[in-house]
């Protein structure tokens, strides 16, 4: 566990039960407080190659910006200029065509959180009262449960549930979804694979992060384990930042 002024970071990922690899990938900068969780798209060519861009070119394109302020450009432009690599590379290599990767990124500050995402890994913000969304799924199900036309409840159980909609490196160009959170001490900001979230339901999650006896990294554990307890058919990543 690393701790950088009030905030402290901790990660870490599992290949699950099933999967003979782990294609998600990860990053915890805590000089540029910058957390990222990528998952190579399952059934893609090198998933792996994918999901390890995203996460290192997105925090490159940060580092070279470091004498700027964090802001939610910054990290928009970070993580458009990583499909463009991925795109171009999946082109030039025979090898790779066709890979591709969600992503979920972002910067802190004190007083807010920078979020950016394309695809279905997802940002948590925890309080001390309650777990939201700071990340609406890209995915066939997640547009069906907006459109009223099947239950959240549904949609955990239902056949394309793995079809997403949005990935980096799929076309030339992508269109990054960006938020801007107020956050404040106490509160926590989780990104994750859906190795997690397919398994682990939203209050589960929120018991597990609020519990205050439990070492920060434990909790990661603790989630990862409930995961695989529950199946954990993907793989699963972690990361959590806390604003002590």
């Amino acid at each position: 566990m690393a701790r950088v002024d009030n905030l402290k970071f901790a990660a870490q990922t599992d290949k699950g039960n099933r999967r003979e690899k782990n294609e998600d990938a990860f990053r915890v900068n805590e000089r540029l407080r910058f957390i990222a969780v990528a998952d190579g798209v399952g059934g893609e060519p090198a998933g792996e190659i994918a999901s390890r861009l995203a996460v290192e070119q997105i925090e490159d394109y940060i580092t070279s910006h470091l004498g700027e302020a964090a802001s939610l450009s910054t990290l928009g432009n970070a993580v458009t200029l990583a499909n463009d690599v991925i795109y171009h590379q999946g082109r030039e290599d025979p090898s790779l065509a066709g890979m591709s990767t969600t992503v979920v990124a972002c910067l802190l500050t004190n007083e807010r959180v920078f979020a950016a995402h394309v695809g279905d890994s997802r940002g948590y913000l925890i309080t001390p009262s309650e777990i939201t969304h700071l990340t609406r799924d890209h995915s066939l199900v997640a547009e069906l449960v907006a459109s009223g036309r099947i239950s959240p409840e549904e949609a955990r159980e239902h056949p394309y549930r793995h079809v997403i909609t949005r990935a980096l490196g799929l076309e030339a160009r992508t269109s990054v979804e960006l938020g801007s959170f107020s956050w404040n001490r106490g509160d926590c900001v989780l990104l994750c694979t859906d190795g997690l979230t397919e398994t682990i339901a939203d209050h589960k999650i929120y018991a597990v992060i609020s519990d205050k006896a439990r070492a920060l990294q434990s909790k990661c554990a603790r989630l990862i384990a409930l995961a695989k307890g529950s199946g954990g058919l993907d793989n699963i990543t972690v990361v959590l930042a806390e604003q002590t």
